[in-house]
């Protein structure tokens, strides 16, 4: 008879701020960012009726949640103005060109997209998981609230991307 093990193999829990977020076309990004989510993942189902109930079937349709990050400022607002000025270009409101200078080869700075990874680290600060996120690009970039009243704190703001998909592997050498 074999017997059940109930007990994990690792007995380390996942700690949230164990990871890093790489840009590919802003690698510098990958220094300020504070927070990131690992976005939802659904799959589409099909209800299939009988004469007796409705049965629930899976699809063959996943669907991606948006990945949401926090990110602090610099002085210089570079960290902020990369991501704006990559999402003015791509709605563009000063002409119908609605690309503008976004007409490079994929994997440069002047592509419409650019493709990402999440670094999940053990708590030893060890690679452990890459999720790569293929064709990304922002859709919501946060506000910057300025304030005169507060204690001084350093500014924060949170972009909001879309990416075709996302594939989790285990990190090398893990």
């Amino acid at each position: 008879m074999t017997t059940i093990r109930t007990t994990p193999v690792n007995k380390s829990f996942l700690s949230n701020n164990k990871f890093d977020f790489v840009l590919d076309r802003i690698p510098n990004f990958t220094f300020v960012v504070q927070s990131v989510n690992l976005p939802s993942l659904a799959l589409q189902s099909t209800t299939v009726n009988t004469p007796f109930v409705q049965l629930s079937i899976p699809g063959n349709q996943l669907s991606f949640g948006q990945m949401t990050l926090s990110f602090i400022i610099d002085e210089d607002m570079q960290s902020w103005y990369e991501i704006y000025n990559w999402m003015f270009q791509l709605g563009n409101p000063k002409s119908f060109n609605k690309r503008g200078t976004l007409t490079g080869e994929s994997g440069t700075n002047t592509h419409v997209t650019s493709d990402g990874t999440l670094f999940i680290k053990t708590n030893s600060n060890n690679m452990n998981w890459k999720a790569t996120f293929y064709e990304m690009y922002p859709n919501d970039l946060g506000d910057i609230t300025f304030s005169t009243t507060e204690t001084q704190d350093f500014l924060t703001s949170t972009v909001t991307f879309n990416y075709t998909y996302y594939e989790i592997t285990r990190a090398v050498g893990t």
